[in-house]
């Protein structure tokens, strides 16, 4: 019976998905886009399950309340407008197209173009070695700085997510090496630098950013960069 409510689809080389995840998300097999009355309370807000919303605004991170055949209600780092063409990628779910159909303050619900797998969520648990996914990125271009031992380096971040980032970094005897990271508006961050491949390196926070903390700082940028783009429109105008 519930063969009949989602789409068959393969799901080789899925993304695992952190099973802890999986058992404070409320799931449905509706193919319904889910009710904000659907969504989970506060608690465990941690274990929700992270993906990304993809557009022509860009890209926001949202956290998972609630999952459907047809939709999901999340709350992401940046405000959506009703109507606003998205694509969503979570776990084994990759570049579902979809749309905003309604909002409430930081909390959106998105509809599904057509019904999803859910089997592809649901069968992939984390393997037994205990290695996690990797949280959705986000990517940007913004600089920033990095202490490296005793060492200062000027840096571009290409991305983000709560675990860790990218950035731009030519010396490769950085790996292993523990790191200090400074953006603008945001705290500095230790980690490890745990690789570095053509001119990138990888760091890994040594301990996640906080949902909310990561979707404040999008925020400011976001802000920073209208003010940017206003002024420099009332100059050339």
């Amino acid at each position: 019976m519930f063969g009949t409510l989602i789409r068959r689809k393969k799901t080789e080389g899925a993304m695992p998905v952190d099973e802890s995840a999986l058992n404070t998300t409320m799931f449905s097999l509706s193919t319904e886009v889910p009710r904000p009355g659907d969504a989970i309370d506060g608690r465990s807000l941690d274990l929700l399950p992270m993906g990304k919303l993809v557009g022509d605004f860009a890209q926001t991170i949202i956290r998972v309340r609630a999952l459907s055949a047809g939709g999901l209600v999340a709350e992401a780092m940046q405000p959506l407008d009703v109507g606003a063409r998205v694509a969503v990628e979570l776990g084994a779910l990759r570049a579902i197209p979809a749309r905003v159909v309604w909002t409430r303050e930081a909390t959106l619900g998105v509809k599904f173009d057509q019904d999803a797998d859910l089997r592809a969520v649901l069968a992939n648990r984390a393997p037994r070695s205990g290695h996690q996914p990797r949280p959705p990125r986000l990517d940007i271009d913004c600089p920033a700085t990095i202490k490296v031992g005793r060492y200062y380096h000027k840096v571009q971040v290409r991305d983000i997510s709560l675990g860790g980032l990218k950035l731009a970094i030519k010396d490769p005897s950085c790996v292993g090496q523990e790191a200090v990271v400074t953006l603008d508006s945001l705290r500095p961050i230790r980690g490890t630098v745990r690789w570095h491949r053509e001119g990138h390196a990888g760091i890994v926070f040594d301990r996640a950013l906080a949902f909310e903390e990561l979707a404040e700082w999008l925020g400011k940028r976001i802000e920073i960069a209208t003010m940017r783009s206003g002024a420099w429109s009332a100059r050339t105008h």
